[in-house]
C-alpha cells in the first residue's frame, strides 16, 4: 500500500533555475552531490518553518541554500512488508490525514495535529522536525515509542539510526553536514497494541510543549503486557524513553498495576529544567499525572475492544 503526498509537478515557490547560491535538485542523488560539494557552507531547507525562524535576523550568514521541495521521492508514505516508510518531506498535515498513519501509527497522526498552526502543519515536514531536534518536538516521543529508525543518506553511503540514538542535545543530533534524512522506517505494530499521546502547554494553539508523552502497550492474547514503550519530550535535553517502568509492567495485566507507582517512576527518571513554560517541579508532577491518564485511557480502549 502506498500514499503519495504533495502536488506532483508543482512549481509553487520556484525561485527559478539553480544559481551559485540556490539549488533545487530533483533527485536525491543530485541533492547529495550538491551537499558534498558545498558542505558545510550550505543550508538545507524543506518546509522552512524552523530554519527561517532560527535565522530570521541573520539570513545573511547563509552562503547557499539547497531546497528539497522537488524531491518527490521523499514525499511518500508506504507499507513495505512489515514496516511503514515515511518520506522525510511528508508534512504534518499529511501525517495527520494519512489513512495509513491513522490506522497503523495513530500517535503520530495525533501528534502531527498538535503541531503549531494549520499554516505550520501545511509547510513543516517530519524530516524537518527530526533534524531540528528540539526537546519539545511533538513528533519525536511517538517516533521513539514506535521504535522508528531514520535512514540517512550522503553521496557515498547510507545508514540507519534508531530514533532514540539520533538526538544528542537541544538542537543537536548525529546528522552530518553533508547528509540528508531520506525516510523514517517504523515496524508495523503488532496486534493488541494500544497507545496514547498527550501534550500539555500554556495555550490551546501555537504552543511549544511544556511536556509531551507517548505511551504504547502491546498485550499478549491473555491480556498480559508483552511490551511497553514510554517516551517523553520537554523533560530532558533530548526526547527520552523511560525504560525503568518495564519491569513493573511486563507480564502483568492492567488491573495488577499500581498506576501511581508507575507515574512516580516516570517522574523520577526525567531531568526537566525551569524555563518560561514551567518549573522542573511542575514538569515532574505533570509527567506523573500524564502517565496515569495515559494508562487509564489505554485501559478504557482495551475494555471497549
Amino acid at each position: 500500500m502506498k500514499e503519495y503526498t504533495g502536488e506532483l509537478g508543482s512549481k509553487q515557490e520556484d525561485f527559478g533555475r539553480d544559481s551559485d547560491d540556490y539549488f533545487a535538485p530533483t533527485t536525491l542523488k543530485e541533492a547529495t552531490e550538491i551537499l558534498a560539494k558545498y558542505s558545510p557552507n550550505i543550508k538545507i531547507i524543506a518546509g522552512g518553518t524552523d530554519v527561517l525562524v532560527d535565522y530570521f535576523d541573520r539570513l545573511y550568514e547563509i552562503e547557499r541554500w539547497i531546497s528539497l521541495k522537488n524531491l518527490y521521492e521523499l514525499k511518500k508514505i508506504e507499507i513495505n512488508d512489515d514496516r511503514i516508510e515515511v518520506g522525510a518531506l511528508v508534512t504534518h498535515e499529511e501525517l495527520e490525514k494519512s489513512e495509513i498513519i491513522q490506522k497503523c501509527l495513530p500517535l503520530i497522526s495525533q501528534a502531527a495535529l498538535d503541531v503549531g498552526s494549520p499554516q505550520i502543519r501545511n509547510r513543516g515536514t517530519i524530516g524537518g522536525n527530526i533534524a531540528n531536534s528540539s526537546p519539545a518536538g511533538d513528533l519525536l516521543p511517538p517516533l521513539i515509542a514506535y521504535d522508528a529508525v531514520f535512514k540517512i543518506t550522503s553521496q557515498n553511503e547510507t545508514c540507519e539510526v534508531p530514533a532514540k540514538e539520533f538526538f544528542l542535545g537541544p538542537k543537536k543530533n548525529v546528522l552530518g553536514k553533508n547528509e540528508i534524512i531520506e525516510k523514517i522506517i517504523i515496524p508495523m505494530p503488532q496486534k493488541h497494541t494500544y497507545g496514547k499521546w498527550l501534550k500539555v502547554g500554556k495555550r490551546n494553539a501555537l504552543i511549544i510543549s511544556s511536556i509531551t508523552l507517548a505511551l504504547i502497550i502491546t498485550f499478549n492474547d491473555d491480556e498480559r503486557i508483552k511490551t511497553v514503550k514510554c517516551s517523553l519530550g520537554s523533560v530532558a535535553p533530548v526526547p527520552i524513553e523511560i525504560s525503568q517502568i518495564q519491569p513493573l509492567m511486563v507480564g502483568k495485566r492492567l488491573n495488577e498495576l499500581d498506576y501511581s507507582q508507575i507515574g512516580k517512576v516516570v517522574s523520577d527518571n526525567i531531568s526537566p529544567i525551569d524555563d518560561i513554560r514551567g518549573t522542573k517541579e511542575y514538569r515532574r508532577e505533570v509527567a506523573k499525572n500524564l502517565t496515569i491518564s495515559a494508562l487509564n485511557e489505554i485501559e478504557r480502549m482495551v475494555r471497549v475492544d
